[in-house]
């Protein structure tokens, strides 16, 4: 006997499908930069947004089912214990890590309301390029170890990396840049 039925086991493969669809075409969705008295707001793709709020329910719907599993039958169920434990653990993260819009102004770079983590253009050093599965996007490196990371999934990082580099002169290196061998009758590709 198997442990779900198979009409479970087949919705679970779909709704994975379409979330991993989802995270495939989430570049392609996007909003435009809103531009503000002192600089550029760049909100967060709805995809990026639809993403955090499936994961939200998910925690919450693993928290409450496998409650409900604990009451109807008992507490000796492992099963229903490490659901309870994956979505009292996932609930909180996802609120920590819920995608803000990143602000581009006179003062610098800040993502969401945290100004600890503004980097000032005093402190800029340079912006690369990176890219993780299929995700990719831009890293901008501050002093003192700070380190605003724009992904593409949920930002425009070509857009905001016009900006950044029309704004400030800082170097850019692609990841071209970084695997490729140092050579004295090579152009080097930066953008300054």
């Amino acid at each position: 006997m198997h442990l779900f039925p198979l009409r479970v086991i087949e919705a679970g493969m779909i709704v994975g499908a379409v979330v991993g669809l989802l995270v495939l075409i989430a570049p392609n969705f996007g909003l435009k930069p809103k531009p503000t008295m002192d600089g550029w707001s760049f909100p967060v793709k709805p995809t990026c947004l639809l993403l955090y709020y499936l994961a939200l329910v998910g925690g919450m719907g693993s928290v409450g089912l496998s409650a409900a599993q604990m009451l109807a039958s008992g507490t000796t169920h492992w099963f229903a214990w490490l659901g309870f434990g994956f979505g009292f653990f996932l609930v909180p993260l996802v609120l920590a890590d819920w995608p803000e819009p990143l602000i581009l102004d006179g003062l610098g770079l800040l993502e969401g309301g945290c100004t600890s983590s503004r980097i000032r253009w005093q402190e800029l050093k340079h912006v690369r390029a990176y890219r993780i599965r299929c995700d990719r996007g831009v890293v901008i490196q501050g002093d003192g170890g700070k380190q605003l990371v724009v992904a593409d999934i949920a930002y425009d990082s070509e857009a905001v990396l016009d900006c950044l580099l029309r704004w400030r002169q800082v170097p850019y290196y692609s990841l071209h840049d970084e695997v490729a061998p140092l050579s004295i009758f090579t152009e080097p590709h930066s953008r300054y």
